[in-house]
């Protein structure tokens, strides 16, 4: 018998098809049922729709009732079970257009298309990851849409024009980590509504959500969160500050990883800080558009080390603080030269004591037991300006010791303490 493909062992055929993409384990898929049964998982396990913009008006909704029918159809018995389609899906990723039509030179939503979507999101036991761009028009067109979705939905990817919260929590209580994408225009104007918080309104979501990842403040998610990631720069602005300080305060969270500005005052870091101190193990705080070395150490020394002193009742752990580079504008760097231009002069990497600055943070914060510092992205700076430590109790006198530790030791206790949750 001639070797083939698919006579070699299966774990080496996992691997291979581990390594091309869904289009070619597609195409391997339509040999034979051997290969199909083998391929099926690899293109049929991370689907998106839509994103059809150049095409006709209709290809996406097209694509998107295609796909309903074929997975919600039994699968031939070689293949295996009945619903053995739709157990191969565990992403699904559903564009603005994948459910858009065009009716009177207007586009609305087909809800012809999105009741076979919520068929799907029902039935699909081992979907974990769904992605919805633009899911305000999906209740609106279809108001039962993801009502007994799958109990194995436990990351909400929300993208676009997002559906009121309520709405979301009520389809799809068990979710564990809530991501927001975009900004800009795309921000729901609800995001920032200061109102009284409905504490049944979000249902299960309070006992559920682990994590919440999003560019800005949500101050209708008032549910705790063990990890809370705000990954837009929090401005120097008192309604900025005050929307980040409260929204904290509702998710209190166990690990947060935030952006403010390199200049802001030790009183408005402390001020973001405040309503969460009392559950905060784990800060990872990032100093934006810090323009030197110079500046990245009092922002450390100065700022961040006093706004931790003002905050009563912290129990801080551990504490990873870093900067970004200043932006440079392309139109601030050209000029035109009169001159022949001298040839650049790099200036010498700055001198850093990270003893000192480490021994400052763990002054402001009694309870810290880790500090990591980076600064190597301020300009000036070497690849080598970053450091870890424990922090100990002195063998005599009230000041605290802190020891340097081993880049790979200094990462994973970072990692470690990032895995806090509320009884650490």
């Amino acid at each position: 018998m001639t070797p083939t493909l698919l006579t070699l062992n299966y774990d080496v055929l996992s691997d291979i098809l581990g390594r091309i993409s869904p289009r070619d384990a597609a195409q391997l898929a339509l040999t034979c049922r051997h290969a199909y049964t083998l391929a099926f998982p690899r293109f049929l396990s991370n689907v998106s729709l839509g994103g059809l913009y150049h095409k006709t008006s209709s290809s996406a909704v097209s694509q998107l009732k295609g796909f309903c029918n074929f997975v919600l159809a039994p699968a031939p018995s070689w293949h295996g079970p009945p619903s053995a389609r739709l157990d191969a899906l565990r992403s699904l990723e559903v564009m603005r257009d994948a459910v858009r039509v065009r009716k009177d030179s207007v586009w609305t939503t087909d809800a012809s298309a999105v009741a076979p979507l919520s068929s799907v999101l029902g039935r699909a036991q081992n979907l974990q990851k769904l992605t919805l761009w633009g899911s305000e028009a999906l209740f609106n067109a279809y108001p039962d849409f993801g009502l007994g979705s799958s109990a194995s939905i436990h990351t909400l990817v929300l993208g676009g024009d997002v559906a009121p919260l309520p709405a979301l929590a009520r389809a799809f209580p068990t979710v564990r980590q809530l991501i927001f994408v975009g900004g800009g225009v795309c921000i729901p104007e609800w995001a920032f509504e200061s109102q009284p918080v409905d504490t049944d309104a979000l249902g299960a979501w309070r006992g559920s959500v682990e994590r919440v990842d999003t560019g800005f403040p949500i101050l209708p998610l008032a549910v705790p969160a063990r990890r809370v990631d705000i990954r837009n720069p929090i401005v120097s602005d008192v309604d900025a500050v005050q929307c980040a300080r409260e929204f904290l305060g509702r998710t209190r969270p166990v690990v947060l990883s935030t952006v403010m500005s390199a200049y802001a005052p030790a009183e408005e870091v402390g001020t973001v800080l405040g309503l969460a101190a009392s559950s905060l193990r784990y800060l990872d705080l990032v100093g934006d558009r810090c323009e030197s070395v110079k500046d990245g150490t009092e922002w450390v020394q100065t700022r961040v080390a006093n706004a931790l002193s003002l905050l009563p009742d912290f129990s801080l752990l551990g504490v990873s603080i870093s900067v970004t580079p200043a932006f440079v504008s392309v139109l601030d760097t050209w000029k035109a030269p009169l001159t022949a231009p001298e040839p650049p002069r790099p200036d010498p990497p700055t001198t850093v004591d990270f003893d000192a600055l480490a021994r400052a943070i763990a002054e402001s914060a009694p309870s810290l037991r880790f500090v990591a510092i980076d600064l190597s992205a301020a300009k000036g700076s070497s690849d080598g300006q970053r450091a870890w430590f424990r922090v100990l109790e002195a063998r005599s006198g009230p000041s605290r010791r802190v020891v340097r530790v081993g880049e790979e030791e200094g990462r994973a206790i970072a990692e470690r303490m990032r895995g806090f949750d509320r009884y650490d």
